[in-house]
């Protein structure tokens, strides 16, 4: 039997409609996919979504490891919270946890320059509070504010701003009542294994 012409052209435009429709299945498919890919990555570089790899071409150096744990100048006293500037970083995979805490010191009067998350990736313990040679008294005030934090010194840092880690079984800041009741001429103490520090003249440092 013998297509008719008319057959002919429903064929043809029957085929033309299954490709079509395959494309629009494929493009659409694919446009969804980048769209999604699109929104996850913007998230994890706004910090979102926590990224699943370290950054590694965006480490600072040195290394938590490399860190020493630095004296407190001799008869230091806390330095007012108005006076100090610090970053905030946030070490773990919660979200927002920078944010939160860069508010709470803002309330007591620390200058907040910014807030991130930790270029180095994970941090495992409670709060690091990263100073240089001039910032020490200034890191180890803000260290009375969370529970258990630890002081660490970067010699290769120049000014006196404080770099505040937020790790992974960090809990809160102490409360307005906590804050409100620490003596703000009471000395500093150094920690045991402490290394003495040798900062340029003026800051009171201990050699």
């Amino acid at each position: 039997m013998t297509a008719t012409p008319n057959d002919a052209d429903q064929r043809r435009a029957a085929r033309r409609r299954h490709l079509q429709q395959r494309q629009t299945l494929v493009f659409g498919g694919l446009i969804t996919v980048l769209a999604v890919v699109g929104l996850v990555s913007t998230a994890m570089w706004t910090g979102l979504l926590p990224a699943p790899f370290a950054r590694e071409f965006s480490t600072a150096e040195p290394s938590d490891a490399n860190l020493a744990i630095p004296c407190v100048p001799a008869d230091a006293t806390p330095v007012a919270f108005s006076e100090i500037t610090a970053n905030v970083y946030n070490g773990t995979d919660r979200n927002g946890l920078a944010a939160s805490s860069a508010d709470s010191l803002t309330q007591v009067g620390v200058v907040v320059n910014q807030q991130a998350n930790w270029p180095q990736g994970a941090y495992s313990g409670v709060v690091q509070v990263v100073v240089g040679p001039l910032g020490v008294t200034s890191g180890y005030t803000v260290a009375r504010l969370f529970p258990s934090a630890v002081v660490s010194l970067d010699t290769s840092r120049t000014d006196e701003t404080v770099d505040v880690v937020l790790g992974a079984t960090y809990e809160a800041m102490l409360s307005a009542d906590e804050i409100a009741a620490l003596d703000p001429a009471a000395p500093l103490a150094s920690p045991e294994g402490c290394t003495p520090v040798d900062a340029p003249a003026g800051d009171g440092a201990a050699a």
